[in-house]
């Protein structure tokens, strides 16, 4: 029996394991985000080669090992911290050598802590030496080349402060990039003589509205025990070949969308984004998707650990919080994303650094005292290859990589991306915009249609003029004939001033006709809709219905540019009542507070003039989802005015319809329309309120039947 008991035991801890972390996931899977943010199933990416440890190098075990580098001749260097030295190896993973001291002319130094660790071309080896205060570089003979120690004798520099040296980068010309312990106010920067010049590239801080304004009314005893915003220390950084320095930022106050920042010469971020609804580079963004397991979820912001910057612009950042490893392109796209902290091979317990070997990824591991080493498949490979093929200018190559791609995993948007960019260098702009419209990338496809419409011009040019002729002719034929009709015609007031046909069917569309002399003289118009009987009811709710048919019609072909939401979600119940229920809801709340206030319309009168007042909205937008279609992101102003205007329009004319109907003075009716709007919230609440003690009532009496129907 003990072994079954065993077994049952070890069988309830994994159950328990995975119940406290469901978002467990195999190293070997990989996702993206979509436009939505919400994570994409993708194939392997990397597969587990090799786990190094310090016995297989015949140096003993490693202890909370912080960092690993890659230097350009393929030697790998290792801060093994809890033993205070530097391992060596080559790219076969075969001992080099162990630094665990080294010389500065007659003197001998150790290690204390190392944690971070830079190899420049020369093959100089930079250390941050963390217990000892200081940076120290070794050549190849490990003798000092250079120290920098604690910069106490600066004006920036406090005199109690106490240099902790964490990780470092050098650039070709020798200064030096430090992040130090305490340190808020960004990287420390030293010159190539180790003199220190000052601090680039503060974290941002970004305090909510709430706190901002909580500190204001604080006291000052409040104050001093309150947190204050203050930026957050980088946690690594790395250098490209141009010299810019990519950083991580690992939690904290700073900005979600900061945490991984591309650092110039003067400190500014230019890392690019994407501004078209992806997440930008951050890790992961909030729920993580699991397969089979639709409850699995892991909510809050990563912990970015370290970021090594690849070929091609390419760079990957690792996740401490979840054991992931986040890759991404020079334009802010997430090519894959994979990893977890499950105690299985290839899985990463608490990672410490990364870097690649060739295309190989190398994960130390301070908790597990390893190095895993992890070989890209094939998928991996032709995203890497699309990506180089686009940079060298070989589009033809790249777009048939991303064929590839594509063919391996059809929900990659970064793929239809790749394919529009290639088509859009080989003059396909239609082709492009299509392509670009199944990867939801509207940066790409706004300058698709941009070039395709300028070419469509440039072959319709005389067409268009010749079009544009024959309108201003007919337009001025059609204004001579009506001037003519005018003139024969005799106008003459009969009963209430309007000669109104007895045809119902003439006099509908004569009464509907009026709401264009309502938008354009709103006093005369909505008096004459009152008094003279010009507009009815019938009239109006025909306006009301085309006033739904237009926000159908706008959320169903608003060009792809300014349309966010998806055709397939549409849902005509939803515009209808999102119309009709805020309608309903202003002309009885209005119909209530006017009746108290000697308002003189009825509601009848308050449902033709708020009807005839939202006709604006169908003059203005009908036209205006064909104008979506054809203009771009730049030009995109032009559109929400112009939406701004029929919605600013149809406001005013209403609020005037109240003014005329109810025969308001000015004030008088700015009180009742604001009086009307909180009427229509206290309304809503009380519905919602009404609703939920119905769904409470009914959730008590199925628990009551369920429990008498058990009891029997």
């Amino acid at each position: 029996m003990k072994p079954f008991r065993t077994l049952t035991i070890c069988f309830i801890a994994l159950i328990f394991a995975i119940s406290l972390d469901p978002a467990i996931v195999s190293a070997q899977d990989s996702y993206t985000y979509n436009i939505n943010g919400e994570a994409v199933p993708g194939p392997a990416v990397y597969d587990s080669s090799k786990e190094i440890y310090g016995e297989d190098l015949g140096i003993g075990s490693l202890r909370d090992p912080q960092d690993l580098f890659v230097s350009p001749n393929n030697l790998i260097y290792i801060a093994d911290t809890g033993n205070n030295r530097i391992i060596v190896v080559d790219e076969n993973f075969e001992l080099v050598r162990v630094i665990s001291e080294f010389h500065d002319g007659d003197e001998t130094h150790t290690f204390s802590s190392p944690t971070g660790l830079f190899v420049n071309e020369a093959e100089i080896l930079y250390v941050a030496d963390y217990g000892n205060s200081r940076v120290v570089a070794l050549n190849e003979a490990d003798e000092v080349v250079q120290i920098v120690s604690n910069p106490t004798d600066q004006e920036l520099i406090a005199d109690d402060f106490r240099f902790r040296p964490s990780k470092l980068v050098v650039d070709r010309v020798g200064r030096m990039y430090v992040i130090a312990e305490g340190v808020l106010e960004g990287l420390m920067e030293f010159d190539e003589t180790g003199v220190f010049s000052g601090y680039i590239g503060a974290p941002r801080v970004n305090p909510n509205l709430w706190d901002y304004l909580w500190r204001k009314i604080m006291t000052d005893a409040q104050k001093e025990r309150s947190v204050i915003f203050v930026p957050t220390e980088y946690s690594s950084l790395d250098i490209d070949e141009k010299g810019f320095i990519y950083t991580t930022v690992s939690g904290g106050s700073s900005d979600v969308e900061q945490v991984i920042r591309r650092l110039n010469p003067a400190g500014d971020d230019v890392l690019r984004r994407r501004q078209d609804g992806f997440p930008p580079p951050m890790g992961d963004v909030d729920v993580i998707f699991r397969e089979g397991n639709p409850h699995a979820s892991i909510v809050g912001r990563s912990g970015l650990q370290d970021i090594v910057v690849r070929e091609n612009g390419i760079y990957s950042v690792i996740d401490l919080t979840r054991g992931r490893v986040f890759t991404y392109d020079d334009n802010g796209n997430l090519l894959y994303a994979f990893g977890s902290v499950a105690f299985e091979k290839s899985s990463f317990r608490a990672p410490s650094a990364i870097d690649v070997l060739e295309d190989r990824l190398l994960i130390l591991d301070r908790r597990l005292n390893l190095i895993s080493v992890l070989e890209p498949t094939d998928y991996a490979k032709s995203i890497h290859e699309a990506i180089a093929l686009y940079q060298t200018g070989d589009y033809d190559g790249s777009a048939q990589m991303w064929q590839e791609v594509l063919k391996q995993n059809p929900n990659l948007d970064l793929a239809y991306s790749g394919i529009g960019r290639s088509l859009l260098r080989q003059g396909e702009f239609h082709e492009a915009m299509q392509t670009y419209r199944l990867a939801n990338d509207r940066t790409g496809y706004s300058q698709a249609l941009g070039l395709y419409r300028r070419d469509w011009i440039n072959a319709n040019f005389s067409k268009m003029m010749a079009g544009l002729i024959v309108l201003i002719l007919a337009v001025k034929i059609g204004r001579k004939v009506r001037q003519e009709r005018q003139k024969a015609k005799q106008v003459g007031y009969k009963g209430l001033g309007y000669k109104i046909s007895d045809n119902r069917f003439i006099a509908y569309l004569q009464s509907l006709s009026f709401a264009f002399k309502v938008i354009v003289s709103p006093f005369d118009g909505f008096w004459d809709l009152k008094h003279e009987k010009r507009g009815t009811v019938l009239s109006a709710s025909t306006i009301l219905g085309g006033v739904v048919l237009t926000y159908i019609l706008i959320r169903q072909y608003t060009g792809f540019l300014f349309n966010m939401k998806e055709a397939k979600d549409l849902n005509i119940y939803v515009e209808l009542l999102s119309v009709l229920i805020p309608f309903m809801l202003w002309c009885g709340v209005n119909l209530g507070l006017t009746s108290l206030m000697e308002g003189k319309g009825s509601f009848k009168d308050i449902y033709i003039a708020t009807a005839y007042g939202l006709f604006p909205i169908i003059l203005i937008n009908l036209p205006l989802i064909f104008v979506s279609r054809v203009i771009t992101l730049e030009e995109g102003a032009f559109y929400y005015v112009i939406n701004t205007i029929a919605v600013i329009w149809s406001g005013f004319l209403v609020f005037v319809g109240m003014l005329v109907t109810h025969e308001y003075e000015l004030g008088k009716n700015v009180f009742t329309s604001i009086l009307t709007g909180v009427g229509m919230g206290i309304v809503i609440f009380l519905a919602l309120l009404f609703f939920n003690v119905l769904a409470q009532l009914y959730g008590f009496i199925d628990t009551l039947y369920t429990e008498i129907s058990f009891r029997l």
